[in-house]
């Protein structure tokens, strides 16, 4: 990949899910490797929580499995300040979307109220029950009104909500393609990418089935008869239904590298079309869109098919859109000029199920995972092969087991990901692997970790996330992940921090139980005072100054600034730079503690350090409010506050300590820029006492106490000596960040290359804010009857019992039920079959529905396509009837014989 390519392709740099088993990509990830088939069956007390009769599931037909998303109506509505009232009004589909959107930001390492740039929204969501419920329970919500509640259900404000929440100010778009949407999504924000509408965007979808629960199973329907999915197998034979939410976050490619992204994955090129009429209904799949989808994005992707090794299937499991899919794909990829078995396929549904509009970005994140991980994870209840499908005619191979993802010789791993919605809207996505992260930052780096969180309870739980992910990911950088923390997270009011060196310690700092402090608010953080120590009682032993300035020399522009330009006042003194005394290398470290033994050496050092790890504290974004010392202390102290240059300073010192009574006066500097304070009583340091000879040569020839710290809260002291065990610098500037001073976090890693990495999110305080349906009294029934007439009515007369099954009532309740599913009345003539009335397969399964409740069989589908009439439909139903009554009797027979 070409740098030029950068500039054309797009990178996914975050991902969030809510899928059936996972509530974030890892679980996802998980589950998808080790084979789990995260569709389970709905309890009766499930059914009977959301409004339905639990008795139902002993109907064969009804299928009361689901691909269920835990947590649907709990909501952190605090979070997001959304009243009580408000929070539940709003559809569950919106709140889970929301929270995936901060998420997905978070993930990538940006602070979602204050991502760079202009961000756009492009997501859809299903339609659901939610707002009926709502409506049925006028007690909950008084004076609601049609705007509040469309405001707070529908699909097009999904998008804009977010916008809203998160302060996003680049395009917001919904997007409504039925099974199609959140690829579409994806495609649509790609575009806007490269076209400069915005400079980062998210893009999902989302699906929450409300009232949660099972489905009625018609014979050639779309629906599973057993809740499993079989995609590209013999025994396939529908799919099932799955909550689901996702969202991705995309930037062009050449600025998530320059920027330091973690790029998941690559979109090389992308598609979008329609099938128009070139299929057999407008449910129905084509083959021409689909291979055209295909080809567009390959030719958008600028990739020849035969290195695409994977393509992730929009796969529903149904025996006519299988052979459909695979066909199209064979043509895409150019029939038989691959190798038969070079591309593998697979199918998500598999696992989860078909989660609508959150299809597409949940097949999306599965293969941006694959390809991170190097790894196809294996599709679920394959079989044989779908005899209608041509696979010796084409590359394709249905992965069956979890298999390394083999790279090939001329290029990178790159995917295809399709997605077809209901309507024949078509997207198709091609991946690449994400190219090298390049060079991360050392494993022994000292890193300050920190963490904020709007109450004391999420920052535990925020903690206890980050030193369980560290303490489990030995490999990730310390500095990568402080990095991400310090620019990728909202500062929220409750704090802390730690400074580390390795995981071990981190983790260890991190559970150490530390209590949170509250930050102060905005224009009320306490004045900054920097304490100069300078040399103190007991303090005569240097080196753990030369210590910490060695170690701010080697990471820090600012404090190296500072010792180089002072270099030549030292090299006059002790014929060697104060960069030469810092030096840790065996050949000059001999000499230097000769060096610093010297009083006035030590000294001189002692200060310029300091003083240089008080300039660097304000290109951090500390701005002292107040500088106090004693001794050398309060000289450095009147040094940095302006009174008089650093050589100057060193100057005086050396003078001082010789007794020489020319001592410079502070002429040069001016009045100092804020108060110098005396660490003895706290006093401010007048212009007499400055220009004082009397008043210096007796602070720095007595010996001092250290300055003790004043209990006043608006103050916060900030030491400028080293602490024993502990990176000085990053300490103080935690104390800094955790009172509420702003850092400027760019400025503590400048000149370094850093990177952004997955961390744990925000550990959202969710409480219950749905409305469920009225739940299920076995003892009334639905209709409110007692508990045996209900029992009486649900089981009532076997289907078709009583009817009459003579050939011309059977054809006559036929043209009846024709009538209903297509319209019109019995007088437009037998000899007009189904599908010149305006039917399709949709329709055909109605109508068999219809027939099975009537006469109590269900023919196959088949027999409407090849008796689409009347009469010859009514001669199928009365040959399976006939079928029907001998089999009973036969049966009879049997039964009698045995007694």
């Amino acid at each position: 990949m070409t740098v030029e390519d950068n500039d054309t392709h797009i990178a996914i740099v975050g991902m969030a899910c809510r899928l059936p088993g996972a509530s974030t990509p890892e679980e996802y990830w998980h589950n998808l490797v080790t084979g789990v088939d995260s569709v389970r069956p709905l309890t009766p007390d499930e059914l009977r929580e959301w409004g339905q009769d639990p008795a139902r599931s002993a109907d064969p037909r009804y299928v009361p499995l689901h691909g269920v998303v835990d947590g649907v109506g709990e909501f952190d509505a605090g979070f997001f300040h959304f009243s009580e009232r408000d929070a539940t009004l709003l559809n569950p589909q919106h709140q889970m979307f929301l929270e995936c959107a901060w998420e997905a930001l978070e993930r990538a390492g940006y602070d979602p109220l204050a991502a760079p740039g202009t961000v756009g929204v492009y997501a859809g969501a299903g339609r659901n029950g939610y707002a009926q419920v709502v409506q049925e329970r006028p007690d909950r919500f008084p004076g609601v009104d049609d705007l509040a509640l469309a405001i707070s259900n529908e699909p097009e404000h999904l998008a804009s909500r977010v916008s809203y929440k998160l302060g996003l100010t680049g395009p917001s778009m919904a997007v409504m393609t039925a099974c199609s949407t959140s690829l579409v999504a994806v495609h649509e924000a790609s575009r806007a990418l490269l076209g400069g509408e915005c400079d980062m965007a998210l893009a999902g979808g989302v699906t929450l089935r409300v009232p949660r629960a099972g489905y009625w199973y018609r014979e050639g329907g779309t629906m599973s008869p057993d809740g499993r999915c079989r995609t590209f197998s013999a025994d396939a034979k529908g799919i099932v239904a799955g909550d689901g939410a996702g969202v991705v976050v995309l930037r062009r490619l050449q600025d998530a590298l320059d920027d330091g992204d973690h790029v998941h994955a690559v979109i090389r090129g992308s598609a979008v079309n329609n099938d128009g009429s070139r299929r057999a209904g407008f449910t129905a799949p084509g083959v021409r869109g689909q291979t055209e989808v295909i080809r567009v994005a390959h030719a958008a992707a600028e990739v020849d098919p035969a290195s695409v090794s994977y393509v992730e299937a929009h796969g529903t499991g149904t025996p006519v859109g299988d052979p459909i899919e695979v066909s199209a794909l064979t043509q895409a990829f150019g029939g038989t000029s691959l190798p038969r078995g070079s591309v593998a396929l697979g199918s998500v549904k598999t696992n989860i199920g078909h989660t609508d509009t959150a299809a597409g970005v949940a097949g999306l994140i599965k293969t941006a995972l694959a390809l991170e991980h190097r790894t196809i994870p294996a599709t679920l209840h394959y079989g044989s092969p779908n005899p209608g499908i041509d696979f010796a005619g084409g590359p394709f191979a249905v992965v069956t087991e979890r298999r390394a993802w083999e790279a090939h010789e001329a290029a990178p791993r790159r995917a295809g990901v399709s997605s077809f919605g209901i309507g024949g809207t078509n997207a198709h996505v091609v991946l690449e692997e994400a190219p090298n992260a390049g060079v991360r930052g050392a494993a022994d780096e000292p890193a300050l970790l920190v963490l904020s969180a709007r109450s004391p309870e999420a920052l535990d739980a925020m903690t206890i996330r980050l030193a369980e992910h560290l303490r489990e990911r030995p490999e990730l950088p310390l500095s990568d992940a402080a990095y991400t923390l310090q620019r990728g997270r909202h500062p929220f009011p409750y704090r802390r921090y730690a400074v580390c060196s390795d995981h071990a310690g981190a983790a260890a700092a991190l559970t150490a139980g530390a209590v949170a402090v509250r930050a102060a608010e905005p224009g009320a953080e306490p004045s900054v005072v920097f304490v100069f120590t300078g040399d103190t009682i007991g303090s005569g032993d240097v080196s753990g100054h030369v210590e910490m300035g060695r170690t701010l020399y080697a990471a820090h522009p600012a404090f190296r600034a500072v010792v180089d330009e002072i270099g030549p006042w030292f090299t006059g003194h002790c014929d060697r730079t104060l960069a030469e005394l810092l030096d840790p290398a065996p050949r000059i470290a001999a000499g230097t503690s000769r060096v610093l033994a010297g009083p006035q050496t030590a000294r001189a050092t002692r200060l310029a350090i300091e003083y240089g790890f008080a300039t660097l504290l304000t290109t951090w974004g500390a701005a002292p409010a107040a500088v106090v010392g004693n001794g050398v202390g309060l000289l450095g102290a009147a040094c940095f506050a302006g009174a008089l240059a650093l050589p100057d300073a060193l100057d005086l010192l050396v003078r001082a300590a010789t007794g020489d009574a020319g001592l410079p006066r502070f002429a040069v500097g001016g009045m100092p820029s804020m108060p110098v304070l005396q660490a003895g009583n706290g006093m401010e340091l007048t212009p007499d006492q400055f220009s004082g000879t009397e008043f210096w040569l007796r602070q720095l020839s007595a010996a001092h106490e250290a300055p003790a710290a004043p209990t006043d809260s608006r103050h916060l002291l900030v030491g400028l000596a080293p602490v024993d065990g502990t990176d000085a610098a990053l300490d103080s500037l935690g104390r800094l960040w955790q009172a509420g001073v702003p850092v400027d976090w760019t400025r503590l890693h400048e000149g370094v290359a850093r990177h952004r990495i997955p961390l744990p999110t925000y550990p959202f305080e969710r409480e219950t804010h749905i409305v469920r349906p009225v739940p299920f009294d076995d003892a009334l029934g639905e209709r409110g009857v007692a508990s045996g007439e209900a029992a009486t009515a649900s089981a009532g007369p076997a289907p078709g019992a009583g009817a009459d099954r003579s050939p011309e009532a059977v054809e006559e309740r036929l043209r009846t039920l024709f009538d209903k599913v297509l319209g019109g009345e019995g007088g437009q003539g037998d000899d007009l079959d189904f599908f010149e009335r305006g039917g399709d397969s949709l329709t055909a399964v109605q109508l068999l529905g219809l027939v099975e409740d009537a006469f109590g069989v269900c023919p196959p589908m088949e027999a409407v396509f090849d008796a689409p009439t009347v009469p010859e439909f009514a001669a199928v139903v009365m040959e399976t009837l006939t079928l029907l009554d001998a089999t009973a009797t036969a049966s009879g027979a049997d039964d009698k014989g045995t007694m």
